[in-house]
């Protein structure tokens, strides 16, 4: 009786034993469950930050597109044109690097512009290398001058020197967009010259736009720091008279009467 006793006791110990080692394990696995989820959750809340920041950052670039648009305008009706803000034309041969230059060769040569280096500005700040095939030479875009309002304050943000208030887009003091915003403007390229006339300055007719729109966090203490950042551009050019399109006339236009016509409003000859 007393041997059948301890060898109860004996399994009972040895019960005890695994159920100890199998609650060891279930604990791990669980646990490696849970660190699991918190890594996956973790992630997929920078994703969605990620993913909001860019959209704000989108929607702030196209913000300051329009806004830049409205300037434009406002500079066309007052001088007829672009020539009050764009910078002087390069001639053919002077947009032209190596392949592989460091930035700053063929800056362009403004008077009114400032060194892009320095705190505070941001004219000629970036540029884009469009390259024909390895071993050519490359056509080098800056993206231009900012944008002068007509008072000649200038539309842009730099967190190396701020400036105003941040998301102020029409320079009343008071925040429009949820983040920063730069304007700047430059002349079309044609082959590998500005467009425009490089002697008279003739041909100020047609402006490239860039908006460039980034998220809250690329100012005050995150100044300086990566954040979510987008560029829009958009070409405009004004309309000008009697060279394209249909000519109106209320007594010959051919949708008024059955005389044939061109495609041009009636008129026997295309301009």
């Amino acid at each position: 009786m007393r041997n059948a006793v301890l060898e109860v006791a004996r399994r009972m110990g040895r019960s005890e034993g695994s159920a100890f080692v199998i609650s060891l394990l279930i604990l791990f696995v669980l646990t490696v469950l849970g660190l699991a989820l918190m890594l996956t959750t973790s992630t997929e809340k920078d994703v969605a930050i990620n993913y909001r920041w860019g959209e704000q950052a989108f929607f702030n670039a196209d913000a300051a597109l329009e806004y830049g648009k409205n300037v434009l305008a406002s500079h066309a009706l007052l001088s007829a044109d672009f020539t009050a803000i764009l910078p002087p034309p390069r001639p053919s041969g002077t947009t032209t690097v190596a392949s592989g230059a460091l930035w700053g060769d063929a800056l362009p040569p403004d008077p009114a512009a400032c060194d892009p280096t320095t705190a505070g500005c941001r004219d000629n700040q970036y540029f884009i290398d469009q390259c024909p095939p390895p071993g050519l030479t490359c056509t080098r875009v800056y993206i231009g001058r900012v944008l002068r309002r007509q008072d000649g304050t200038q539309a842009m943000w730099d967190f190396r020197l701020p400036a105003g208030t941040p998301g102020d887009l029409d320079n009343d003091g008071a925040t429009d967009i949820e983040g920063t915003y730069t304007l700047w403007v430059r002349r079309p390229m044609v082959g590998d010259r500005d467009y425009g006339d490089a002697v008279a300055g003739t041909e100020n007719d047609r402006v490239i736009l860039t908006a460039e729109g980034t998220a809250p966090g690329a100012e005050g203490a995150g100044a300086g720091r990566p954040t979510s950042l987008r560029r829009l551009e958009m070409s405009l050019r004004l309309p000008t008279a009697g060279v394209e399109g249909s000519k109106y006339d209320d007594s010959t236009n051919p949708s008024d009467d059955s005389t044939p016509g061109g495609s041009y409003g009636g008129q026997t000859t295309v301009p």
